[in-house]
């Protein structure tokens, strides 16, 4: 599982919003928003898709924690 480092939400999210984020990945804005804020754990696999469509040169562990 990984934890996202919330203090680089906004270099990972840049001009886009959570909403057009979760969209694009197949997630809830809800849940997207729990996971920018700490409150819950992703699987890899979600921590790839918000990683690689936000920023496509950078890695899971750039803006995420394995736990």
């Amino acid at each position: 599982m990984y934890l996202f480092k919330a203090e680089l939400k906004k270099e990972l999210l840049k001009n886009k919003t959570t909403r057009e984020v979760a969209d694009k990945i197949g997630i809830t804005e809800s849940y997207l928003s729990t996971i920018f804020n700490r409150r819950k754990e992703c699987s890899k696999l979600v921590a790839f898709c918000i990683v690689k469509y936000l920023d496509n040169e950078k890695e899971i562990l750039d803006y995420f924690d394995r736990v």
